[in-house]
């Protein structure tokens, strides 16, 4: 039997940003729809930042790679 423990965040369909499961809306974008099925995460500190260019995030924030 397999027992698969819960992701602490689920991720925005829309923008892909990562939230507690208790939240309603997404502070990023204002989407509700949110899926469990994510996988890798990267953090933009700074909106500044090479990484945050290449992903085309505009918002520090928790993000997923890719989200189903």
């Amino acid at each position: 039997m397999s027992y698969r423990k819960r992701k602490p965040f689920k991720a925005c369909k829309k923008c892909n940003a990562l939230v507690p499961h208790e939240e309603v809306q997404c502070p990023i974008c204002g989407s509700r729809t949110f899926s469990d099925d994510w996988e890798g995460l990267v953090i933009i500190i700074s909106s500044d930042s090479k990484a945050a260019q290449i992903l085309n995030k505009t918002k520090p924030h928790m993000y997923a790679i890719k989200v189903r």
